[in-house]
């Protein structure tokens, strides 16, 4: 996935224009310490994600012995909240943008847009590999093209249909107004 988002936007980084930056060590420090290094306008998260009635949506990073650990939406939220140059959130996880029927604010997606994130793209159930795959570069390359999101948010479904008619209806876009 992290291959074909950097060749769907290949020419915007080649002109200087987008650059990316990796997690060395996908911890939430770390998370926290890159953003207060720089200025960024996307946050991509690719990996696993999950949610329960107990904790509501969660997204799993690692420790530092590298082993998988639950990050609440609330927790991540906190990280978020006040990084004000932050445009987009793309959550390509499973149920990242799951609800719950008793709490239509207990998931990732949710909490993310009501801490201020103004846009987040997240997945309301599991999604498969190749769903996934197909989708991240879709979705950039019709940004990149200069698209606005809720179109290249379409986009992208599109070419997920082309590997799973199921599966095209699972990102969901979550916007925050004034």
């Amino acid at each position: 996935e992290w291959a074909q988002v950097a060749g769907a936007l290949h020419e915007l980084a080649g002109a200087g224009d987008v650059t990316f930056t990796e997690l060395a060590v996908p911890t939430l420090g770390e998370l926290r310490r890159t953003l207060m290094r720089d200025t960024f306008h996307v946050l991509h998260y690719m990996g696993h994600g999950g949610f329960d009635s107990e904790r509501g949506g969660v997204l799993i990073f690692t420790d530092r012995a590298g082993r998988g650990v639950p990050v609440t939406s609330g927790d991540l939220g906190v990280l978020l909240h006040d990084h004000v140059s932050l445009r987009l959130a793309v959550l390509n996880a499973c149920e990242a943008g799951r609800t719950d029927p008793t709490d239509p604010f207990a998931g990732v997606a949710d909490t993310l847009v009501r801490r201020g994130v103004p846009a987040v793209v997240a997945m309301q159930f599991e999604v498969s590999d190749d769903a996934a795959v197909e989708f991240a570069p879709a979705l950039y390359g019709a940004l990149a093209a200069g698209w606005p999101i809720d179109a290249a948010v379409a986009e992208a479904r599109k070419a997920m249909y082309t590997v799973s008619s199921l599966e095209w209806a699972t990102p969901v876009l979550h916007l925050r107004a004034e």
